[in-house]
């Protein structure tokens, strides 16, 4: 078992194995899960893999057919459009109160690993990226203050990245969401709520319009 897995209760094991599975595409988009196979490939017993089922499916990453069986989600666009919509309103709310709650050692921490990524360029080097995007959004999160919050946001930031790994990225975009990304933590900065709040719906306004503008010319391709 990895260093990652080691302190998980059986049930949290298995929750965080099969979604991990999910969210690297072991177990694809329509898959079959079975309580069987789950537990043969996972070395648990059957009642911590039913209880990360019940779980995987309230966060809507499967779906359980009582008379068909288990399968992994394919989301819809129009669930898609939803994710987005929700991530939006909670996000703006996030760095809006963000703000006045975050601490100055994590402003300064994210202000260094930002300078540090804006002199290597993200040409070449999304890796680096990616993860800075997610430091920066779950740092805000958390400084929100509202667990609630913090944990809806990273199940939907999870299942946005799972569906946008089979999808190309608009030429640009991924320089022009770190110049996004870097007017918000000057409003964090400045600790002006509205500014921040304004800059954090603009960047994910621009993340959805530009995921929905290659969802919509992959499904035209596709017809």
């Amino acid at each position: 078992m990895t260093a990652k897995y080691q302190s998980f209760s059986p049930a949290a094991l298995a929750y965080a194995r099969i979604k991990d599975s999910i969210l690297n595409r072991t177990y694809g988009p329509g898959q079959r899960l079975s309580e069987t196979m789950l537990a043969a490939e996972l070395k648990l017993g059957r009642s911590p893999i039913r209880t990360a089922l019940t779980r995987l499916e309230s966060e809507g990453w499967i779906r359980i057919q009582p008379q068909s069986g288990t399968f992994v989600s394919a989301p819809t666009l129009a669930e898609l459009a939803e994710m987005a919509e929700l991530r939006l309103v909670l996000e703006i709310h996030a760095a809006r109160q963000a703000a006045s709650r975050i601490d100055d050692v994590e402003l300064a921490r994210l202000r260094a690993a930002f300078e540090v990524l804006a002199a290597t360029g993200v040409d070449g080097h999304f890796a680096d990226f990616q993860a800075f995007d997610d430091d920066f959004h779950a740092t805000v999160h958390l400084a929100a203050g509202n667990r609630k919050i913090f944990d809806m946001l990273r199940n939907l930031r999870d299942q946005i990245r799972w569906v946008r790994s089979s999808t190309a990225i608009l030429p640009g975009r991924v320089a022009e969401s770190l110049r996004e990304m870097q007017r918000v933590l000057e409003a964090l900065e400045r600790r002006d709520g509205e500014a921040a709040a304004k800059a954090m719906g603009m960047h994910i306004s621009n993340i959805a319009s530009s995921f929905k503008s290659m969802r919509d010319a992959e499904a035209e391709s596709a017809a």
